[in-house]
């Protein structure tokens, strides 16, 4: 069957919402898509739609989304349906784009030196100086202990489209409406200075007085966020009606506590000064930041996206060459975009000629976004819909994945959501259908334990039982939020002899062979650096992997005989015959660390090539670790630790991109010490 056909037959196969998305090709459309709805064939059927019922072309059409992982299936999807002129179509992901955008029209960008991407690694050591050089007094110094903190602080700021001088503004604009209520404030609570009436009908009137003068501060125009005294005021209207709801005080006192603080003279005053100084500081901190970015022509990943944006904005030429290029526009997983996301994608499909109805669609599950993704706003898919006229709003509501016991579970789970988004729409409703029918029973548990340890036995013993009564091990999955909850459970897995598939991303530093490698190294370092109280520090634990099979009496033997003769170690293994080849080899590569690069030293580490020494009785000598977990795993470890050190390798280069040197074993030390330093994973 060519393209054209089985783009029929998916069509034919759509339902009734999914077809009504599809064809609306012109205008703006939201669609609200639970999990498991075949929102990804709906984009992918909408493209081909596109493409057979409009003159667009596949490089009029542009697709964004929030992982590189997201952009292949939607391509893959998509050439089944049109075939090679997929790749033509503009799929990828909001960074990239905004990468794109800087790549394609560098006459716009002439001001930027943008070479390369800053690391973890790299913004860690950038803040970790920036931070050294601030006042004691700053309150943020002892960020200096929590850069990756700071680190994501500064990105969410960058996200919400917010510079170093907008936060000035609002720490500012924060500091002058505490000091402008703040004395009204301690005068209506002064009789109740020790403690809050705990009646409501005597509390009430007091914070409605505290409302009317937080709804009394005059507001600045212009600002980019909602000012502090109207926040306030907003949280305290709604703590009203829900103290007046439950008839008693426990919403007031949650607003008092968020809001208010005590002064020095023990009085009742609006809260914020040590944050709106945090703010003022942190200015400081993002702008040094940026300077110091801009001058090594180093970016981070959020730069993409604000440099794109503010470059559109400023301008007008620009900004309706790429709305003539890009006709048509699909977003997906819109519940997780943030502002600066949202500001490319107004500035994306803001034309006159559009009359406020852009061909755009939006795709999206508000109740996914309660994870925050990246700095995403739930509300980005209200905000949205009052963006555009006319939005057509389609609902999507039958489920493809789940049985109907586990969309009921859901939907309790999700109807504690206090604002959904479908609630904001006439006539939308969000009740996942299931399409799937169970061919056994489906039973759904909950159980709480005593203790992590009686929980983590009771999985493992369920999961046992399963596997006894014919189950298939891979069809059983446990599922947590973080991995720090499933890492302690496999144990118990493994002494139940339940095989087990864990995902997770590795932190290379972290690995056996990885380890042993780098320790090694530090040894080699230290006898070139003629430290033989560091380097006697370090044979016995490298003398004692297992692929040199050494005795442990024998190590203890030269470990007492170096502490009564005072003898350096190197010294009495270079006289024993059964140690010289294990001396010989780090001896050697210690006095190769000046002249050979890293990737020689490594492989004579693992073991891959010989190491002339030069010596009469033993004139080449080779590591055993290759060779030894080949023979205990066959190629799976030696493969593993290749591409372990690879990675090292390369972010190591990464790192150190623009030195224009030879990199060696010193310099993969110091990175992997920076990177343990910093917390990193590697």
């Amino acid at each position: 069957m060519d393209e054209s056909g089985k783009f029929a037959a998916v069509y034919a196969g759509l339902n009734k919402a999914q077809k009504e998305a599809v064809d609306a090709v012109y205008g703006p459309v939201l669609v609200i898509a639970g999990p498991g709805t075949g929102k990804t064939q709906l984009l992918s059927a909408r493209v081909a739609q596109i493409l057979k019922v409009t003159d667009a072309l596949p490089q009029n059409i542009l697709c964004l989304t929030f992982t590189e992982n997201g952009a292949m299936n939607m391509r893959e999807r998509l050439t089944q349906f049109i075939g090679p002129h997929a790749y033509d179509v503009a799929i990828g992901t909001y960074h990239a784009f905004g990468s794109t955008i800087i790549s394609r029209y560098p006459e716009y960008f002439t001001e930027l030196r943008l070479e390369r991407p800053i690391d973890e690694l790299g913004k860690h050591q950038i803040l970790e100086s920036i931070l050294d050089n601030v006042e004691y007094s700053s309150p943020l110094k002892q960020l200096r202990y929590h850069i990756g903190d700071l680190i994501n602080t500064i990105s969410e700021v960058k996200r919400g489209l917010l510079t170093a001088d907008d936060l000035r503004t609002i720490a500012s604009s924060n500091l002058a409406t505490i000091e402008a209520v703040s004395s009204d404030i301690s005068d209506t609570l002064a009789p109740y200075a020790k403690r809050l009436p705990s009646k409501l009908d005597i509390a009430a009137p007091l914070f409605e007085s505290i409302h009317a003068i937080l709804s009394k501060v005059k507001v600045a125009s212009g600002m980019k966020y909602p000012a502090f005294a109207t926040l306030a005021a907003t949280e305290l209207e709604l703590a009203l009606a829900a103290a007046e709801d439950a008839g008693k005080t426990t919403p007031l006192t949650s607003w008092k506590n968020n809001w208010l603080t005590k002064d020095e003279n023990n009085q009742y005053i609006l809260g914020g000064t040590l944050e709106s100084h945090r703010m003022t500081a942190l200015a400081d901190v993002l702008e040094e930041y940026q300077t110091r970015l801009a001058s090594d022509g180093l970016y981070d990943f959020d730069d993409m996206i604000l440099r794109a944006v503010t470059v559109l904005q400023q301008n007008d030429a620009l900004r309706y060459s790429v709305q003539e290029q890009y006709q048509f526009i699909l977003l997906d997983e819109f519940q997780d975009t943030n502002a600066a996301q949202l500001k490319l994608v107004e500035l994306l499909t803001e034309n006159p000629v559009h009359e406020g109805k852009p061909n755009v669609l939006a795709v999206g599950d508000d109740d996914q976004a309660i994870y925050a993704f990246q700095g995403a706003e739930a509300s980005n898919m209200l905000d949205y819909f009052r963006l555009y006229q006319d939005v057509k709003v389609i609902s999507l509501e039958e489920n493809y994945r789940s049985l109907p016991e586990i969309l009921d579970a859901a939907a309790n789970v999700a109807a504690q959501i206090e604002s959904r988004l479908h609630t904001h729409f006439e006539n939308v409703e969000k009740t996942l259908v299931a399409k799937t029918v169970a061919t056994e029973a489906v039973k759904l548990e909950r159980k709480s334990f005593t203790s992590v340890i009686a929980e983590r036995t009771a999985v493992a013993d369920r999961i046992t039982e399963l596997i006894k009564n014919g189950v298939t091990p891979s069809e059983i999955a446990v599922l947590a939020p973080k991995h720090k909850y499933l890492e302690p459970l496999v144990p118990y897995l493994q002494s139940r002899n339940v095989p087990v598939s864990y995902e997770k991303r590795e932190n290379v530093l972290d690995t056996l062979v990885v380890r042993q490698v780098l320790t090694m190294s530090k040894l080699v370092l230290a006898l070139h650096k003629g430290s033989l109280a560091g380097a006697d520090s370090l044979w016995p634990e490298v003398l004692s992997y297992d692929f040199w099979d050494f005795s442990t009496a024998d190590i203890w033997n030269i470990s007492w005989q170096a502490s009564d003769t005072r003898t350096p170690w190197s010294k009495l293994l270079l006289e024993s015959a059964e140690f010289k080849h294990a001396a010989l080899l780090i001896l050697t590569l210690a006095s190769k660390v000046e002249t050979e690069t890293l990737e020689y030293m490594l492989d004579a580490l693992i073991g891959t090539n010989d190491v002339q020494t030069h010596d009469r009785s033993l004139p080449s000598v080779r590591s055993p670790l290759r060779a030894y977990y080949f023979e205990q795993s066959g190629d799976t470890v030696l493969y593993e630790t290749v591409t372990q050190l690879t990675v090292l390798r390369t972010r190591l280069r990464e790192h150190q991109v623009g030195e224009g040197r030879m990199l060696g074993l010193a310099d993969l030390l110091e990175f992997v010490a920076a990177y343990e330093s910093a917390g990193s994973r590697c």
